[in-house]
């Protein structure tokens, strides 16, 4: 036997506005859009690819209404998963979707709260793939000989504090050469090669870089195998 999902209902005050906010806002298809009677349609929209669909349903009474963005009595109603949530997030950034709840990781992955149209609430994750994709990094740097050994060394643990702020970053570690005190060398560990790219891009690496405390001796990615 297989079973699955197929679609769940939300309430919704007025068909197009909420068409408009899912197609639109968050990109999602318009699968159906069927009238049924003069006051009822039938509405059904998805996420690109996506086996579970929305059934729009409009409010037809008093009790209906009271249900509107409220139908989990405030906690989060839907869970929508994301290849991307650095792009998703900026396209809710783009749209003026309120983010309830910034961006954190947890042990299943990358999540942010946000609300649709009428309030109810969404989990938009980023899962942490099974096949562990980490992504590892190592980087051996040689402290310049005209830069002081301890201002090079705050230097680097501001950085290593500022990149374990970084939602993609679980492993950030500063190792001294035991043949050569000056040459430093650096683990970095994240939870994909896209966060990986994303801190190359962050303002605390380009800040640490343009102080030229360090010149990059080597620096290869690593995959862990154990």
């Amino acid at each position: 036997m297989e079973n699955h999902i197929n679609q769940t209902t939300l309430v919704v005050k007025d068909y197009d506005e909420a068409i408009a906010f899912y197609t639109q806002k968050l990109h999602f298809d318009l699968i159906e859009d069927t009238v049924l009677s003069e006051t009822k349609r039938w509405v059904v929209v998805a996420p690109k690819n996506s086996q579970c669909r929305l059934l729009l349903a409009k409010a037809a009474n008093e009790e209906q209404l009271k249900s509107i963005g409220n139908q989990t009595g405030g906690r989060v109603f839907l869970f929508l998963n994301t290849d991307n949530l650095e792009r998703e997030r900026q396209n809710l950034i783009d749209k003026k979707v309120n983010i309830v709840r910034e961006s954190k990781q947890e042990n299943y992955g990358k999540v942010l709260v946000f609300e649709d149209l009428y309030g109810n609430l969404w989990d938009l994750i980023e899962p942490i793939a099974k096949n562990n994709s980490h992504y590892f990094s190592t980087a051996i740097l040689a402290i310049k000989p005209e830069v002081d050994f301890d201002t090079a060394i705050e230097a680097l643990k501001k950085l290593q504090a500022e990149t374990k702020l970084e939602v993609g970053n679980f492993l950030f570690e500063l190792h001294s050469n035991t043949t050569d005190a000056k040459q430093i060398i650096v683990w970095e560990g994240f939870y994909s090669e896209s966060d990986f790219q994303l801190h190359l891009q962050s303002n605390h690496l380009q800040d640490f870089l343009k102080q030229n405390v360090v010149d990059f001796v080597s620096g290869y990615p690593a995959k862990r195998i154990v």
